[in-house]
């Protein structure tokens, strides 16, 4: 169904800082050579260029008195070799039958072509003509995309099945809850890049090369969704059905810059009310709206790693058999500012100074992925610990049951977040019957202050600060929050008190064998097959 009126070209920029600082925008050359770019290699990593019909006829267009098309002229800018071989203007006929012959299977620009030249060039000779006939031909004879309607119930989840993050784990997540809820669906993977771990092999099984299902389900950022269309184009998977961006974003108010990617999909779904309050703006301001629903996650544990008794795992760990352990993860890759490990730092330092406590009685553990880049921040906290043996900091991607055996052998999370879109983590130390002291702001607050975790959670007090240059993508003229690490010391002190360090473990907080209804696959699983259906239901009152 989609009918997406996205500036390509802006976006293209928006997905590659490197295009940005090669090709400023102050001088009219500068963008001449963006489009010489865009046509000699932009056009074979992004599919869409070729469906986008103002970007087709701006390249088969003229400039006033031009004796070259914008596409011969880009080509022959871009090429220092064929303007030696075809020096403008006396071979310039020259030059347009190399390009119809030569040039346009060297650069894929066949589908770019106007209709005369498609003609003039297939009706000559050259390497790439063979190629280029039978292609149109397939053009030709290809079945149009069959309408939503027409193609099966179900849903294709796209997203990075394989990835060791917490946007990878969305959509395992909505592939748990597809399947308790007997909903049809397949996964496709698109990967992040190769800086991401890519071996969470969990959902393997379900995954394929298309989607054939009615509904696609984009479980990633609305930038990534962009790239995805982009590189890939529609018809291969976005025409013919409808579109939902399960789209995450972690500050309160929707980035200027994603305004235009609310138009590559049918609806939104978001996972929180502090995400659904940020991105609703900019649905709502479209000639035809776009709806947006709240639709919490899925969160379930999976297997957890049979590392043996408590004490056991945390001598695995290497970690203390008696103290009282408070835990944070994050991934170091994302934001070091948004997570802010150095407030959970801070509040431990606070609440239990180092002539009053020692290793055996508390300690804190903050683990990381490996960085792919130099963090001052990371590595002033990581020389901090080495000064202090109750602080256990460590660097390294861990399978998911070992770090959920990781949680289970500590005794308290701390997330001092400054925003968060959901908050997984903190979602899974609640399953897992830990004590969690947090930010009271953002996503989190969804479930942080539901009934069912009354007493397992303590809400550290903030005040709302304006988000620093360079701290966090799209943060110009943001806010996010600060947590009062008086406060969150407080907390970690009283959890002590209530559990004094000692031999004997801390009890759980007491939580359902299966789980609470509101993280279970199976009722979100119902909740995603009770939309869907009520949407196909609205398709065929309007078909």
């Amino acid at each position: 169904m989609l009918k997406a009126n996205v500036n390509l070209r802006k976006l293209i920029l928006s997905l590659r800082p490197d295009l940005c600082k090669r090709f400023g925008f102050d001088k009219t050359e500068n963008q001449q050579a963006f489009l010489a770019w865009l046509v000699t290699s932009g056009t074979r990593e992004y599919a869409a260029l070729a469906e986008d019909p103002e970007f087709c006829s701006l390249l088969q267009g003229r400039e006033p008195g031009a004796a070259l098309s914008r596409l011969q002229q880009c080509v022959w800018d871009a090429r220092a070799d064929v303007q030696k071989a075809f020096p403008l203007p006396e071979r310039r006929q020259d030059f347009v039958h190399w390009l119809l012959t030569h040039g346009v299977g060297e650069h894929g620009l066949w589908p770019f072509l106007s209709t005369q030249e498609q003609q003039a060039g297939a009706s000559l000779e050259g390497p790439w003509q063979a190629a280029l006939l039978s292609r149109a031909v397939s053009e030709l004879a290809q079945e149009p995309d069959l309408p939503v309607l027409h193609r099966p119930f179900g849903v294709n989840l796209i997203g990075y099945v394989y990835g060791q993050l917490g946007i990878g784990e969305d959509v395992r997540m909505a592939a748990k809850a597809m399947l308790a809820a007997s909903v049809p669906f397949t996964m496709l993977d698109f990967p992040p890049g190769a800086e991401v771990p890519q071996n969470d092999r969990s959902m393997a099984a379900h995954v394929s090369n298309n989607g054939p299902f009615a509904f696609n389900l984009f479980c990633m950022t609305a930038m990534e969704h962009g790239r995805f269309y982009a590189e890939r184009g529609s018809t291969s998977q976005i025409a013919g059905r409808y579109n939902i961006g399960y789209w995450p974003w972690e500050l309160s108010r929707w980035p200027d810059q994603w305004q235009q990617l609310v138009q590559l999909v049918d609806e939104v779904w978001v996972s929180t009310q502090h995400t659904l309050d940020a991105v609703a703006p900019a649905c709502a301001a479209l000639a035809k709206p776009v709806p947006v629903r709240l639709m919490p996650m899925a969160v379930e544990l999976g297997p957890i790693a049979a590392l043996g008794p408590r004490a056991q795992v945390r001598k695995h760990f290497r970690l203390p058999a008696k103290a009282r352990l408070f835990v944070f993860t994050f991934d170091l890759n994302s934001s070091i500012h948004r997570k802010n490990p150095q407030a959970v730092v801070d509040a431990f330092l606070r609440a239990f100074p180092a002539d009053a406590w020692t290793r055996d009685q508390v300690g804190l553990v903050i683990r990381t992925g490996r960085p792919r880049r130099t963090s001052p921040l990371w590595n002033r906290l990581k020389a901090l610990a080495e000064t202090d043996d109750r602080m256990h900091l460590s660097e390294g991607t861990l399978q998911r049951p070992e770090l959920l055996a990781l949680y289970q052998a500590c005794d308290a999370f701390v997330s001092l977040h400054r925003a968060e879109g959901f908050g997984r983590g903190i979602a899974e130390a609640l399953q897992l019957g830990l004590h969690v002291v947090t930010t009271g702001y953002s996503g989190n607050l969804d479930f942080c202050q539901k009934p069912e975790v009354a007493g397992m959670v303590d809400l550290v007090r903030y005040r709302l600060v304006k988000v620093r240059s360079r701290q966090y993508p799209f943060g110009d003229q943001q806010v996010w929050a600060n947590a009062d690490v008086r406060h969150a010391a407080q907390c970690l002190q009283a959890f002590v008190e209530r559990f004094p360090p000692g031999i004997h473990s801390r009890p759980p907080h007491d939580v359902p064998p299966n789980g609470w209804p509101l993280f279970s696959a199976a009722e979100v699983g119902l909740r995603y097959q009770r939309r869907l259906i009520e949407i196909q239901t609205e398709l065929r009152a309007v078909s």
